[in-house]
């Protein structure tokens, strides 16, 4: 209860501070985008029921990357661009995969990826980042190093989180780690402050995936 109501509490003063800013976008230093604004609050919102383990964070997390696909384009975050594009499809199968990824198209059990798995994870995750890497440089993209790591990290992420995997939210810790100065020095300062919050979000994701698995391992074994 205390976990659910620090959440609650969190998110709905984040929205609020963010959504009374909007009127004095003129007089204050930082440049807000409304777009930017909507997107923030939109995504708070979803990582928050998704770390509650709520499938609903996914159609919620719908309308946040249609709008940062928009906002990092203006920002010439070309990669992540795409990989909004790709949340947004891959968010559709994780809502069947949750609702009915399980024995006999049951609710789909948290879990965790196997060694097997992890292991081709990181042999195509290095390959990847040094390819996307070449093509970001080529369009001359920001921070291409940078942006590349985050985005396959993020794509790694997504994917673990969509098997309803515990190790989702450690690559979700360290990405938010790195994504805060990242969209700092491109003048997201409303998305650096969210990726932050976010940080927070996952650190607790992770201990409630922790323990829902532990509950659920007790209940597998009870006669």
């Amino acid at each position: 209860m205390l976990q659910v109501a620090w959440f609650q509490s969190t998110v709905g003063v984040v929205a609020s501070i963010l959504l009374l800013l909007l009127p004095f976008q003129s007089v204050i230093p930082i440049e807000l985008s409304r777009l930017e604004t909507v997107a923030v609050v939109t995504y708070a919102w979803s990582v928050w029921l998704l770390a509650k383990n709520n499938p609903l964070g996914w159609w919620i997390g719908l309308v946040g990357t249609a709008l940062y696909g928009v906002v990092f384009y203006q920002a010439k975050l070309y990669a992540e661009v795409g990989l909004q594009g790709f949340y947004f499809i891959t968010s559709l199968q994780a809502i069947y995969i949750w609702l009915r990824g399980g024995q006999n198209q049951t609710e789909k059990p948290v879990g965790h990826v196997s060694r097997k798995w992890l292991t081709v994870t990181v042999i195509l995750a290095i390959a990847s980042v040094f390819a996307l890497r070449s093509f970001l440089i080529a369009i001359r993209g920001a921070a291409p190093f940078w942006d590349s790591l985050t985005t396959v990290m993020s794509l790694v992420a997504h994917l673990y989180l969509m098997g309803r995997l515990v190790e989702s939210w450690y690559l979700w810790i360290t990405v938010d780690v790195i994504y805060i100065p990242l969209y700092a020095s491109r003048n997201l300062y409303l998305t650096s402050i969210l990726y932050g919050i976010f940080g927070l979000m996952a650190l607790a994701g992770l201990r409630n995936f922790q323990r829902i698995g532990r509950e659920q391992q007790l209940k597998s074994v009870e006669p």
